[in-house]
């Protein structure tokens, strides 16, 4: 099990996954891109993989750092739900996937988190957030969203996985600003 990063990302640099020829790196993005379970906010910039634990208060801070820079057309963001920091995550995150509208399921569900991880937190997490009953293939898509964050050699949540112009593929885990994403903006496919 993964042990969460809680506040530490900005002090961690961007790091770059093992070494790979080149052509593997754009077939290991293009495979993630195919194995991976997202929603995705923007059409427009450059796309990071955003990957949040519905309990984590870090991911929620990522979530409102990247708002404004989707909303800009300065990136479009696939939030990556992985189900480990606390028994109600995995509820949480089928909510969302299971939702016939994720975007506005996750969206809903980040404006509650504002009011949920400012309350205090019970011995399940956070009160009052949506949960529904995992289906076998949600259960599935978890697991395959968890594989692809470890094989990145992440720590925890969050965790942006980008795809720089030289076709190679970075890491910033931790909590990100809006400024340490605009600097790595113009560096992005």
């Amino acid at each position: 099990m993964l042990i969460g990063i809680l506040g530490i990302g900005s002090a961690l640099a961007a790091t770059e996954l093992p070494p790979l020829p080149k052509m593997a790196q754009n077939i290991y993005w293009k495979d993630i891109g195919q194995r991976l379970t997202y929603i995705q906010e923007g059409h427009k910039g450059p796309v990071i993989y955003d990957f949040f634990d519905p309990n984590c208060p870090y991911c929620h801070g990522m979530y409102d750092e990247e708002q404004p820079l989707i909303k800009a057309g300065k990136l479009s963001v696939r939030y990556v739900p992985v189900a480990y920091l606390m028994p109600s995550s995995t509820p949480e995150a089928a909510a969302i996937l299971q939702s016939p509208h994720r975007v506005l399921a996750l969206q809903h569900f980040e404006g509650l988190a504002a009011k949920s991880f400012a309350a205090p937190m019970g011995p399940q997490g956070p009160v009052g957030l949506p949960q529904a009953k995992a289906l076998p293939q949600t259960l599935h898509a978890l697991k395959v969203n968890m594989a692809v964050l470890q094989s990145a050699h992440s720590m925890g949540v969050p965790a942006i996985l980008y795809e720089r112009k030289n076709g190679t593929t970075g890491l910033m885990p931790g909590m990100v600003s809006r400024g340490e994403l605009l600097t790595i903006i113009p560096n992005l496919k």
